[in-house]
């Protein structure tokens, strides 16, 4: 009997063990494990809802629809209607957005004399690959700095807490840093990127209209050139389009914010009152949704960092300002933050001809016959020519 009690208690105190081993070594995982499965669980219901509210809006269609109206065009129109969008506008108060807007363009003029100091006989397109590349590395090191803080404080600290808190956010950190890297390696070539689908967008929209309106092809006449901005004016469906882009094939995305200023003080001064505002650029995707989706919606269509807060902000100040306030339409290209800044991939160069048929459907919706409009495509230049 005593035996029988000895193995019993033997095999609880293994079994406690190997449990204590297991939930000290596996115990995340598990956790991990266990929030997937609840995660999962709410996307299968939410996508369930989500399936049940397109049901009722085809059979709220129905009656409605003609003859020539297909089921799959219902599914069309019901999908573009789910990703229109309104952007967020900009959170910068007045006074500190012309701080930044000063400082951060003394900043790029202070790049350039450093450079050219140290390099006296630098050329322009060398200038802006050293300077992009510059701004780039910058970003990495200023991650490995602040990982590096936090892996200090939280050893010295003994903060089990503080750690987890960065290890939680390491996998963003380093999605970030790749992305960077990839830029390194895209900067260094002469090939579009994937943040270079709003100028490229822009040109082809260009080129298609001066084709023909002008079958020669002679070079249409340079409308207006802020710094690293050009404007171009064509003709679309007897609409004046004054299309914005910076200038390529070297790394560049320009200040579109103080070219738009710039423009519209032109065109005030030569009584032409603008219609519509339109912006595209890249727009970070969600994971699970597709590269390469074309989206339109309402706002300001520019990526997300100080820089183009100042011009999200800058030309949602122009655009409330004139009276009457200029409406903002965007146009955006989905893709992930790795996908813009490497070469320009297959899903998304093929975004392109879905840009531009939105665009063209935009400028007659919205609007009339003689009407002014100006079409900023925002983004990297890199290897986008003005002509080729």
């Amino acid at each position: 009997m005593v035996d029988i009690l000895g193995s019993i208690a033997d095999f609880l105190i293994s079994f406690f063990v190997i449990l204590l081993l297991l939930v000290f070594f596996y115990g995340q995982n598990w956790q991990g494990w266990y929030a997937s499965k609840q995660i999962k669980r709410a996307v299968n219901d939410l996508a369930v809802w989500r399936d049940y509210g397109i049901e009722l809006i085809k059979k709220s269609i129905d009656p409605y629809r003609s003859e020539s109206i297909t089921n799959r065009e219902i599914e069309v129109f019901i999908r573009e209607m789910l990703d229109f969008f309104v952007l967020s506008p900009s959170t910068i108060e007045p006074h500190i957005y012309q701080k930044m807007h000063f400082l951060m363009s003394r900043r790029e003029e202070r790049f350039h004399q450093l450079i050219k100091k140290f390099l006296p006989n630098i050329d322009d397109l060398s200038l802006t690959k050293i300077t992009s590349l510059l701004n780039t590395t910058i970003e990495l090191d200023s991650l490995c700095k602040n990982v590096r803080h936090n892996l200090i404080v939280g050893e010295k600290t003994k903060s089990y807490l503080f750690l987890l808190q960065t290890a939680s956010e390491i996998s963003q950190t380093m999605l970030t840093a790749k992305a960077y890297v990839r830029a390194l390696d895209s900067f260094m070539g002469t090939s579009p990127i994937g943040d270079s689908i709003g100028p490229l967008a822009v040109k082809n929209f260009v080129l298609d209209n001066i084709t023909k309106k002008n079958p020669s092809g002679d070079e249409l006449e340079q409308d207006f050139k802020f710094n690293d901005i050009i404007f171009e004016e064509i003709m679309f469906k007897s609409r004046n389009c004054i299309c914005g882009r910076p200038i390529g094939p070297e790394s560049r995305v320009g200040k579109p914010g103080d070219a738009l200023e710039s423009l519209l003080n032109k065109l005030n001064s030569e009584n032409r009152q603008i219609a519509l505002i339109i912006t595209i650029d890249a727009f970070l995707r969600l994971e699970g949704e597709k590269s390469g989706t074309v989206a339109q919606g309402l706002g300001v269509a520019i990526g997300a960092g100080k820089n183009t807060n100042i011009d999200k902000f800058q030309i949602e100040s122009i655009a409330l300002k004139q009276n009457p306030s200029i409406p903002l339409e965007a146009i955006v290209c989905r893709e992930s933050i790795v996908e813009a800044v490497q070469p320009m991939t297959e899903e998304i160069l093929g975004a392109v001809p879905k840009i531009v048929r939105l665009l063209k459907q935009i400028i007659r919706s919205q609007t009339e016959p003689q009407d002014n409009i100006i079409i900023l495509g925002i983004g990297n230049a890199i290897g986008i020519s003005l002509r080729d």
